[in-house]
């Protein structure tokens, strides 16, 4: 069964004083069918996994993967959010997967439920979920929306650090 992957990747580039990190997205069948993909698009010298996610769910909406696009005006978006505290060295960061009709739409959701007691909270980065998937057999495969009003949280199935390059 195909699932949606949110995984937190991170690893060293030149030019770099610490190393970088990033979030990808990837439909495969287990996690460890996704390590060829996530390496073929890491763009530096050495990469590790830093957790990841089955992501069953968002919003009061699950989340199932079908061979066929369903037919709604709503999309899943994923937003990074970041702020700050005054006693933190560094910008601090929380993700989350919002469903809505439009960007702005998710933005203003966004900014009421991530990072409620920073200064200084901000959208980093927003994207439709759909735009930036990737395929670890190379088969497109779409993300249905299901609405179910259950409560989902972004907590890790798995973290720790695992070398992959």
């Amino acid at each position: 069964m195909k699932k949606l992957f949110v995984i937190g990747i991170g690893g060293s580039i030149s030019k770099a004083n610490i190393e970088v990190h990033d979030v990808q997205l990837v439909i495969a069948d287990c996690i460890e069918n996704t390590y060829e993909i996530l390496k073929e698009g890491w763009y530096g010298e050495h990469l590790h996994l830093d957790e990841y996610k089955a992501l069953t769910g968002s919003d009061g909406y699950a989340i199932q993967i079908e061979d066929h696009p369903q037919n709604t005006d709503l999309s899943l978006f994923f937003v990074n959010m970041g702020g700050y505290l005054k006693e933190t060295f560094g910008e601090q960061h929380e993700y989350g997967f919002i469903i809505a009709e439009t960007e702005n739409e998710a933005k203003e959701k966004a900014t009421k439920a991530l990072l409620k007691n920073m200064n200084d909270s901000h959208v980093d980065s927003i994207f439709k979920v759909e735009n930036h998937l990737k395929f670890a057999d190379g088969k497109i495969v779409y993300i249905h929306l299901i609405p179910d009003g259950k409560v989902y949280f972004l907590n890790p199935d798995w973290s720790g650090y695992k070398k992959l390059i």
